[in-house]
């Protein structure tokens, strides 16, 4: 444990920093002892809302997997999963759960009637910036030597552990060493960012205790020192994520679906005086869109009634001015419907060893349904459009 006194323009307050493994028993022993003794004016945990819950209530616990459809976030997704079942991972090895001293902190806090806050910034901010600043390499390189990395190569055990926590500093730089964007948005962003929350919430009070990872505790300080001297820390520029241009993509959106529905159009009336033409243009629009987002289905392993909706839906889908092949959301929403997703799904997901045991997951069958039906729908509609002003 660290101890900082703090003059914040108000009064002084005495801040003691308990630097914890997440995955470490006796990180949770540390915080029952410290907080109970020190009895606080209150508790600040490393958890942001979204977390918190997550932590409290098992019903929280359950990934929307709806919502990720309709976002298609699979990027964000992938690594927040990943990160989580690494941590998990190394918790289990140890015989405990992630998170257990934040869930203790906040136990000891309520049971002893002291406020408990949050000052931890948002996770979707963090991976959002943290997608952001990694170029595209950095991605792919990271995601896979993620994927790859054997729990038993991990060589982690209890020394490791324990100096992990009594020289945090070194692991932090060999984090920054390897990756100076990860490290930048997960270590040195958050110390600022956390900082700033305690140098606010010390305002008034006699004394905090800040139950944070080791890895975080000598870069609040020194922040939690600027802050005194009369450095601030802008926290909108810590939580300000990089906007898209939703203008000129939805205006290429648009472009495309419009551009796809005239041509679609001026085929139906060039042909319209031909029976027989216009027969077959309907025939092969309906046969080649709906049929091979039918077909990315069937090879996904998804329902036959997945297939069956995806075939319905993507002749239409695919001439209304919504992002192009849509109907992958719609493929994937009814083959959740089919398919529950459970704890066993999410971590076999990262831990299978072959292409059978991902066939087997519920999980990666949605998210390739999704996909492959709208990968089938998009070879149909450019098929088609070829072919249509080939005899225009």
């Amino acid at each position: 444990m660290k101890h900082i006194r703090i003059f914040n323009g108000v009064n002084e307050c005495d801040i003691y920093l308990i630097g914890t493994a997440h995955v470490s028993k006796d990180s949770v022993k540390e915080v029952e002892e410290v907080i109970t003794n020190l009895n606080p004016d209150g508790v600040a945990v490393e958890l942001d809302y979204k977390r918190f819950l997550s932590l409290i209530s098992e019903e929280n616990k359950k990934i929307d997997i709806k919502k990720v459809l309709k976002e298609g976030n699979f990027i964000k997704f992938f690594v927040y999963l990943i990160l989580a079942n690494s941590q998990k991972k190394i918790g289990e090895s140890f015989g405990i759960n992630p998170g257990s001293e934040m869930k203790k902190s906040i136990e000891i806090a309520q049971k002893n009637g002291i406020p408990i806050y949050l000052i931890d910034r948002e996770i979707d901010i963090t991976l959002s910036r943290l997608l952001d600043k990694m170029s595209f390499r950095e991605k792919i390189k990271i995601l896979l030597d993620l994927l790859n990395t054997e729990g038993e190569n991990l060589e982690l055990n209890e020394n490791l552990l324990n100096e992990m926590v009594k020289n945090p500093e070194k692991f932090t730089k060999m984090l920054k060493d390897i990756s100076p964007t990860i490290y930048e948005v997960l270590v040195d962003e958050r110390d600022r960012y956390m900082a700033k929350e305690l140098f606010e919430l010390s305002k008034g009070k006699n004394s905090i205790v800040a139950v944070i990872g080791a890895g975080h505790v000598e870069g609040v300080i020194r922040y939690l020192k600027q802050l005194e001297n009369g450095e601030d820390i802008d926290i909108y520029e810590l939580t300000k994520v990089k906007r898209k241009n939703k203008r000129f993509t939805k205006i290429l959106t648009y472009g495309i679906s419009f551009t796809i529905f005239l041509i679609f159009l001026y085929a139906i009336y060039y042909a319209f005086n031909n029976p027989e033409l216009l027969k077959m243009i309907t025939f092969q629009w309906v046969l080649f869109t709906g049929g091979l987002s039918a077909l990315g289905v069937l090879l996904a392993r998804g329902k036959l009634i997945t297939a069956l909706i995806a075939f319905l839906s993507a002749p239409i889908t695919t001439l209304i001015p919504l992002p192009l092949a849509a109907v992958g959301t719609i493929a994937g929403l009814v083959e959740l419907k089919y398919r529950e997703i459970t704890d066993k799904d999410i971590v076999g997901l990262l831990n299978a060893e072959s292409i059978k045991e991902l066939f087997n997951n519920n999980l990666f069958k949605v998210l390739l349904v999704a996909t492959l039906s709208n990968i089938g729908a998009s070879i149909g509609v450019f098929y088609c459009l070829g072919k249509f002003v080939g005899f225009l």
